[in-house]
């Protein structure tokens, strides 16, 4: 290297002084790099003391002679021991306190400016260098400041008084944070005792048979929704305070450690060592709040569109019931779908090149799709059944001969629960002729046989009559949509007349309605001394005697 020149403030030819000052540069240097416009062909470096960033030096990506941190712990060496010296030769009095001789010379041969501390050559601000501000002479300016503030700082921060003040610092950052734990665990413990209580309410729930749960009535099913919304809430929110609680103790020990300057180079050493374990645990953390937050947002918004829809109270249960099987079904699309990004994410961070891994797994999903094709046809008939309503989680079904309450649906299979209590589960894909017993309202199908003595009139006249008290009860009535039809004698035969009455009653209500009315019909029939039909049978008896009594006389006179 050529001998600088020895004037002190000497420019280089070529130099394009910066006038304004850039957002970068007015920047705290710990945020510099951030704010740094990218360069492609260079790499940056910060050069510390005391664990915080001083200045931010660069080099070539493939550089001849030193890396970037090669460069960088190079001159934070020598800065260190600028420091150290300055700071010994003030405490013995050889240097009064803020006396710093920063000084920049010119290299003849290379035109770079050179920086020197009390004597010492610093560095060299090479032309990558002035790349990051806005020339020569106004990054090695800016570069002389911060230096000389570096240094300033160094000595104060080692001083009596300013320990004592950290050391007040500390007990006031410890108090806070140990109130704002004991405020944390105050309302943990409440929300604990909440999500108990919600947990006792859920397992405490009254277990119905399937066709039982089927004739939910709205208002049921929706406390039944909102009391898992809230329990989820509640689980959610509990998780999230004790994170909290972590999160500021161990943001109390890592502001701790900056506090001093003898453990302030610990925090750039945690970063960097748990840099790559914070990322996994910030994608984490970020995909189950993502998971949990989109399945508050369904179940938020299903609430919200079932609470504000104005329609008629015969049609609400099909709407909760609808909204209910959509929710379910978006939130594990949307599950599976932030698994996946965060799997991508993951796999990038381990160094995976995601663009060829996501370009083979699009050929090995049009391989797998063309082995799995049975598969494909369950998601679309799925599909196709939430699209056009033909049934949901809760409606009554019955489909290939099986009949069930739909207990799970998603886009690819559908599970009924049998009046047995078993669970069937049946693909989508083979599902084509559904039964639905409970959308948008249903039908008592009544056959009452009478007996053969019975006056036809008396009975048709008692079986409207009791079907009409039923429809005009405070209890009942609501449930009966239009006036029961009575469809008259429908069937003759050895048991006797069969009356066929119609009652429309709301979506899975027809099975109430139904006990119901056979209860009262029972009693009315009782009363009126009506008897029902059972089957009749008459048997004569012939003796032999009597079978043929003409020729036995004819034969005894003959």
């Amino acid at each position: 290297m050529a001998s600088p020149v020895n004037a002190q403030d000497s420019e280089p030819p070529a130099a394009t002084p910066g006038i304004i000052e850039t957002l970068e540069n007015l920047a705290p240097g710990e945020i510099q790099p951030f704010l740094a416009w990218p360069e492609t062909d260079i790499v940056t470096a910060p050069v510390r003391l005391d664990g915080r960033t001083v200045i931010t030096i660069a080099a070539p990506r493939a550089p001849d002679d030193l890396t970037a941190t090669e460069r960088a712990k190079a001159i934070e060496h020598g800065l260190k021991d600028i420091a150290q010296q300055y700071l010994s030769e003030v405490q013995q009095g050889e240097r009064q306190p803020g006396a710093l001789d920063i000084a920049h010379n010119f290299d003849t041969a290379s035109q770079q400016p050179i920086i020197s501390v009390n004597d010492r050559v610093l560095m060299t601000v090479t032309a990558l260098d002035a790349r990051l501000g806005s020339g020569f002479t106004f990054r090695t300016l800016k570069i002389k400041d911060a230096v000389r503030a570096a240094l300033t700082r160094y000595y104060n921060e080692r001083q009596p008084q300013f320990l004592q003040r950290q050391a007040y610092w500390v007990i006031a950052l410890v108090a806070i944070t140990a109130l704002i734990s004991w405020i944390l665990a105050k309302v943990e413990r409440r929300i604990d005792r909440w999500r108990t209580l919600a947990t006792h309410r859920l397992e405490r729930a009254p277990q119905t048979t399937p066709e039982e749960t089927a004739t939910t009535d709205t208002t049921a099913l929706r406390h039944s929704l909102l009391d898992r919304y809230y329990h989820r809430l509640l689980v959610l929110k509990h998780q999230l305070l004790r994170l909290g609680q972590v999160l500021i103790w161990v943001g109390l020990g890592f502001a701790l450690l900056g506090l001093y300057p003898y453990t302030r180079w610990l925090q750039p050493f945690l970063i960097t060592l748990l840099r790559f374990p914070m990322h996994l645990c910030l994608v984490g953390l970020v995909a189950y709040s993502l998971i949990r937050l989109t399945e508050f947002w369904f179940d938020r918004l299903c609430l919200t569109v079932e609470a504000r829809a104005e329609i008629s109270p015969e049609r609400s249960q099909r709407l909760v019931l609808r909204l209910s099987t959509f929710s379910e079904v978006i939130k594990g699309v949307a599950v599976v779908a932030i698994i996946i990004a965060a799997g991508l994410i993951t796999l990038a961070q381990f160094g995976v090149e995601v663009a060829p891994l996501l370009t083979g797994a699009g050929i090995l999903g049009i391989a797998i799709s063309l082995a799995s094709q049975s598969v494909i046809k369950d998601i679309i008939n799925g599909t196709l059944i939430l699209v056009e309503d033909q049934y949901g989680v809760g409606d009554v079904i019955v489909t290939h001969g099986v009949a069930g309450f739909v207990e799970t649906m998603n886009l690819r299979i559908t599970q009924l629960r049998n009046e047995e209590g078993r669970l069937i589960t049946i693909p989508n894909g083979q599902i084509t002729v559904v039964e639905n017993l409970s959308k948008e309202w249903s039908r008592v199908d009544l056959k009452i046989p009478v007996g053969l003595t019975a006056n036809l009139d008396e009975a048709l006249a008692l079986v409207d009559r009791v079907a009409q008290v039923l429809d005009h009860d405070e209890i009942w009535g609501p449930l009966i949509l239009v006036p029961p039809q009575l469809l008259g004698v429908e069937h003759l035969d050895h048991a006797g007349a069969i009356i066929r009455m119609w009652i429309q009653t709301q979506p899975l209500k027809q099975w109430d309605v139904a006990r119901e009315y056979r209860r009262r019909l029972k009693a009315a029939l009782d009363q009126a001394q009506i008897p029902i039909g059972v089957p009749q049978q008459q048997v004569v008896v012939v003796t032999p005697e009597a079978q043929y009594p003409v020729a036995s006389a004819g034969s005894h006179h003959g």
